[in-house]
């Protein structure tokens, strides 16, 4: 009990001390972080250059230049639409002051103005004074008529020049923002050159025992990294410029100020995009004369956001970016808090390099746990956990999503029957009472008897038959469905797992009837004796109910030497030979581990089996 105690106390002090470092050390590490993702924007362009045949230096100095001139030539051009906006602003004052006085008339009428009234009636209220201040101000009155001390002249004392106190701060301002610029690029330069060193370096610190797996690991890492950053990058900068090209078209003032913005915002996750629109459309409500510009500009940059979000990041990161959405706000908070803006801008490609780190390193695979998009229960413990908890809907609704998305065969042998594994497990152990056990299986039946309605919903929905193969169905004789009997061998998860071979087999050509639980092995013998069914189907579902099943399989063996025996031992993987073995001394013909291929073996066997007309045939006969 202490040594994890003092794990966890290790572990908070280790947190605090990344924490307070992260924040005292901002000046040095916001270039390094900025210099590490540049040199993945920029390395692919390196490597490109370099199997063209260029040098590593000559490579290196293209792509960096290369950045440079973009760079400087975007800020250029956008502080020049900086400088010229704000000297434009104030002439747009008579359309500003138009668009608010047509808001009012609009938001004028005898519901707001009753609304307006009982808010200044609740203010007069609040603010009126109550009965003991109304006679402490009487008592005042009587203090009053005492003579009072001449005031006090507060004489303000005379500072330094607040011009140059600001001036001051603004080049202080702007040379910590210009050094850290230099700064990442001295060290972006550097780890381009020493790309190859660095990795080494890093490799070698997993020892040299582990060579081939890390370097294979870094290298698949780095060039993830690599292809979220460029592809950010890339559908970023493309929105940028169609949205200035848009923009330019609607007659925008400053269009590629907007589209700068609104490309550089877009790394913020889920509010950058919507900060970035707001500028345009404040800009075209304070210069148009009319409406009709904003609504274009609004219906333009709301098409655009549609169209990048479900169909161009899509394409370019797949469906998703790895992080779930609840992990990127969290990580823009933190970033927020320890680096300002900058950290805010940098927080979701952080989030994204931490989840590559967790999926490909064992060692960090908590960083995919805890960041990662991916659900952290499997399907079938997720369904288990609602189930055991007594939500009903949930877990239906999770059946159902599944199978939409997987054939029901499946869905019943990996989700289901995992599902009644673990519960005849936890009951095993003493963990769950036979009321949390009889809440779990009523769960299970509502879930089967939803999914049953889905799939005779799929059924009905399918194409209809011609009306050739209708008048050949028609032709032939009626076949009654094959008889089988599912006899449970130890508890009511057994019933509920023929319940679901039940759904899984064809109506038409199989009748399987499931004995009561009550029934006594020495009834189903006499029964069969006297009627042997086609097959019978024995479900005993692990762990457990193995000396149940032999038992029983013995007795209807003997009761019955010709009936075809099937004993389903669904979900056993463990001791499935040795299983096996067991139940076929016992008398079994074949022993199954999933549904699926219990019905097949079913279908294998149909054309074997002995099969009887139905009852309106045999009438149709004797007439």
């Amino acid at each position: 009990m202490w040594q994890r105690a003092v794990i966890l106390l290790s572990g908070t002090v280790v947190g605090l001390v990344i924490v307070v470092g992260l924040q005292w050390g901002r000046p040095v590490l916001i270039p390094i972080a900025l210099a590490v993702l540049l040199t993945f924007l920029l390395n692919p362009i390196v490597r490109t250059l370099q199997r063209r045949g260029c040098g590593r230096v000559c490579s290196v100095m293209v792509a960096v230049s290369s950045a440079g001139i973009v760079v400087m030539g975007l800020g250029w051009m956008v502080t020049r639409q900086v400088a010229g906006m704000l000297a434009e602003l104030p002439q747009n004052t008579a359309n500003i002051k138009a668009k608010v006085t047509t808001l009012r008339r609009l938001g004028s009428g005898p519901l707001i103005e009753q609304f307006e009234v009982m808010i200044d009636e609740i203010s007069q209220e609040i603010h009126r004074p109550s009965s003991d201040a109304v006679t402490a101000l009487n008592d005042g009155e009587e203090l009053a008529k005492i003579p009072l001390l001449p005031p006090t002249i507060a004489v303000p004392l005379r500072t330094a020049s607040t011009p140059w106190r600001s001036l001051t701060g603004y080049l202080g301002s702007a040379f910590e923002v210009l050094a850290t610029l230099a700064f990442a690029l001295i060290l972006l330069v550097f780890f381009l050159f020493g790309r190859d060193d660095l990795r080494d370096r890093i490799v070698l610190l997993a020892g040299k025992a582990r060579l081939a797996l890390t370097s294979k690991a870094l290298e698949d890492v780095t060039e993830r990294i690599s292809r979220y950053i460029v592809m950010v990058a890339i559908v970023n900068g493309g929105f940028g410029v169609v949205l200035t090209a848009g923009l330019f078209a609607l007659q925008v003032p400053y269009a590629l100020l907007w589209g700068f913005l609104a490309a550089g915002l877009r790394f913020i996750p889920y509010i950058g995009p919507w900060i970035g629109a707001l500028f345009p459309i404040v800009m075209s409500l304070a210069t148009s004369d009319g409406w009709s510009q904003p609504i274009a500009v609004f219906g333009y940059v709301l098409i655009l956001e549609l169209l990048c979000n479900n169909v161009v990041e899509p394409l370019a990161f797949g469906h998703s970016t790895g992080v779930s959405p609840t992990a990127l706000l969290i990580s823009a908070a933190c970033w927020l808090y320890l680096w300002g803006p900058i950290g805010l801008v940098l927080s979701a490609p952080f989030a994204v390099c931490l989840v590559v780190l967790g999926k490909n390193i064992p060692q960090l695979g908590f960083l995919n746990l805890l960041l990662g998009d991916v659900p952290a229960l499997r399907a079938h413990v997720g369904l288990y956990q609602r189930l055991m908890l007594g939500d009903q809907h949930e877990a239906a609704a999770l059946v159902l999503q599944r199978m939409k998305k997987s054939p029901s065969d499946e869905v019943y042998d990996e989700m289901l029957i995992p599902a009644l594994n673990f519960t005849n497990r936890d009951v095993q152990r003493d963990y769950l009472t036979d009321e949390d056990q009889q809440i779990v299986l009523d769960g299970m039946r509502e879930s089967l008897r939803q999914a049953d309605g889905f799939l005779r919903t799929v059924s009905d929905s399918q194409e209809p038959l011609t009306p050739d193969e209708q008048r050949t169905i028609s032709s032939s004789p009626a076949i009654a469905p094959i008889k089988i009997l599912g006899c449970p061998a130890k508890d009511e998860t057994d019933c509920v797992g023929l319940e679901m071979l039940r759904q899984l087999l064809d109506p038409t050509h199989w009748d399987l009837e499931v004995t009561a639980l009550e029934t006594l092995t020495s009834e189903l013998a006499a029964r069969i004796a006297v009627d042997p069914p086609a097959v019978i189907c024995i479900a005993s579902l692990p762990p457990g109910g193995l000396a149940h099943a032999r038992y029983l399989c013995k007795r209807l063996r003997d009761a019955s030497p010709e009936t075809l025996i099937i004993v389903g031992r669904w979900a056993s993987q463990r001791n499935s030979k040795i299983d096996r073995e067991r139940l076929e001394q016992a008398g079994a013909s074949f022993v199954t581990t999933t549904l699926l291929e219990t019905r097949q073996l079913l279908e294998s066997r149909l054309s074997l089996l002995p099969r009887k007309l139905s009852t309106t045939d045999l009438a149709v006969k004797v007439a």
